[in-house]
């Protein structure tokens, strides 16, 4: 289909608003490009899986356990447990530092409804009315999987679920209108 085609009457994106578990699979996702490590192939952007990460840490423990034990035969249980403690701790601050992001975010989020056209997007936020954007007024534009993040400034940012898209349009015919090249989540 043609950009042009797309164009004709502007997309509409319905109100919606970003849950913790997307907040967090979003950042996730522009860590994991921001830092790639060659030798994995892409993921989507969900959450790490933890089953892999338990199997790691568990081998990490047990090489640790069998070491302390073969050479200090009393000591190997203080370090499993040292270790157990170190990795609950690094988790648990990992998911606090997202959960604080959130709530700072969460407390300036309200519904928040699109409409896409040639010149830039209309965004309509409940309860504080409507503001136009010129494509060239984005700091930044990024996709990841599902969503598309219209950067106002390096701390503000605008989250367009490629889901709530309006029929007869298609997340597609958004990303068409995007202006190019849309940076892919530095």
């Amino acid at each position: 289909m043609s950009t042009s085609g797309a164009l004709a009457t502007p997309i509409r994106v319905a109100p919606t608003t970003v849950s913790f578990a997307e907040f967090q699979a979003i950042h996730q996702e522009q860590q994991r490009r921001r830092y790639p490590d060659d030798k994995r192939e892409p993921r989507p952007a969900t959450s790490d899986p933890w089953k892999v990460k338990v199997q790691r840490w568990a081998a990490i423990v047990a090489t640790g356990a069998a070491l302390g034990f073969w050479f200090r035969p009393r000591a190997w249980v203080g370090w499993v447990v040292l270790v157990t403690v170190s990795s609950v701790l690094g988790l648990a601050y990992q998911w606090w530092e997202y959960r604080q992001a959130y709530r700072q975010r969460q407390a300036k989020q309200l519904p928040t409804s699109f409409v896409v056209e040639a010149a830039g997007v209309q965004v309509t936020t409940q309860g504080e009315g409507s503001r136009f954007f010129r494509w060239v007024d984005f700091y930044s534009i990024q996709q990841v999987p599902g969503w598309v993040l219209l950067y106002t400034s390096v701390e503000h940012c605008y989250y367009l679920n490629l889901e709530r898209v309006q029929p007869p349009a298609t997340a597609a015919q958004v990303l068409e209108v995007l202006p190019k090249p849309v940076v892919a989540a530095e």
